[in-house]
């Protein structure tokens, strides 16, 4: 039961992602074959519209076949009108974007309503805790505290200092802090956590709040663009092999919505946001057998004026899906590997409530 709910919404996304896909070909006059929610043997098949409505036996996400998507099924305006790839090639941009539009609209709509409904929201650069002990502690860094600058170069985000306490372990940092009393500045030397990266054991302050509507736009647009670039960053890391034991790495990012899934509706509608986020930026990856492989194609398509050879189009795409099978095999082994090989906590040691965590948690 652990698992189940972030499982259940991974696949409710991924439902609505082929939703998005089956809404743009119908706009586009394009003709459906099939949409499945779910997979496995069928339970109940509706025919309407020329489209078999199938819920399958694995309630887990599930697909749309566009007529004509598999490039042997023929090409032409002249051969089959309702066809995908009769269609122009802009068009086909439009249905095979139109998954990633539909996953980030509703991470932006939950966004939308957790902030009009009311949350926790940030504090620009103010400190929230203090780890006892910690190099913060020992600086005498107070809750309230507001850190606007690191040696003379201001911070815009929270995330900026972040990166730079990350990015020195062992080096002396200044900080200009801003407090009822007065300006102050605090010198900190970060200490390198386990993944080498600099950590001075504070997080940022949030209160409860409900934002007018103009307000909210913009937080939810903020937010949702920081996930993005976050989001590119990391899979960056990733493809270099360096995303860091404390990353949000899918594996990690599905544990989450499984630990938050009982703590409230609040934490895991966040992680929904963030789940929804991912699979917009994941399925838009210039990857074959991915929609971003998929749009590249057809934009390669557009400049050469002339249909790619179909047989040259599907060995890309069962080549890419292969890969793609033995990433998700690498990240899971290596998710492992790092779990089965982290430092146990040393024994009648008190945990902390915080612990001094990466970036991802928004605590240097």
């Amino acid at each position: 039961m652990r698992y189940l709910y972030a499982i259940l919404a991974l696949g409710l996304l991924i439902a609505l992602h082929e939703l998005g896909h089956l809404a743009a070909a119908r706009l586009l006059r394009m003709r459906v074959d099939r949409f499945a929610i779910g997979f496995g043997p069928p339970i109940v098949t509706l025919r309407r519209r020329h489209t078999d409505w199938v819920l399958g036996a694995i309630p887990f996400g599930g697909y749309v076949r566009i007529h004509g998507l598999n490039p042997h099924q023929g090409s032409g305006p002249g051969v089959e009108p309702g066809s995908f790839l009769a269609r122009a090639w802009w068009a086909r941009i439009v249905v095979l974007a139109a998954g990633s539009v539909v996953n980030a609209a509703v991470a932006f709509g939950v966004l939308m309503g957790l902030f009009l409904a009311g949350t926790h929201v940030p504090v620009k650069l103010t400190v929230g805790t203090v780890e006892p002990g910690s190099v913060a502690a020992r600086a005498q860094l107070r809750p309230g505290d507001v850190i606007a600058a690191v040696n003379g170069v201001a911070l815009g985000e929270w995330s900026d200092l972040v990166e730079q306490v990350e990015s020195h372990p062992g080096t002396p940092l200044v900080l200009e802090v801003h407090r009822a009393e007065g300006p102050a500045r605090v010198e900190v030397v970060p200490r390198a956590g386990p993944d080498g990266t600099g950590r001075i054991g504070v997080t940022q302050q949030y209160v409860y709040r409900s934002l007018p509507f103009r307000e909210a736009l913009f937080e939810s647009a903020g937010y949702l663009g920081r996930l993005v670039r976050e989001g590119t960053q990391l899979l960056w890391r990733m493809a270099r092999g360096r995303p860091g034991p404390d990353e949000a790495t899918p594996v990690l990012l599905m544990k989450q919505a499984s630990d938050v899934a009982s703590s409230g509706l609040d934490a895991f509608l966040r992680v929904l946001v963030h789940l929804s986020a991912a699979l917009a930026i994941f399925y838009l990856l210039p990857f074959p057998a991915l929609d971003g492989g998929r749009i590249v194609l057809t934009v390669i398509e557009a400049i050469r004026k002339r249909p790619m050879n179909p047989k040259v189009e599907t060995a890309l795409h069962t080549l890419g899906f292969l890969v793609l099978c033995a990433v998700i095999l690498l990240v899971a082994a290596g998710e492992w590997h790092r779990r089965r090989h982290a430092p146990a906590p040393a024994p009648n040691a008190a945990a902390p409530v915080h612990p001094d965590a990466g970036s991802d948690a928004g605590r240097p």
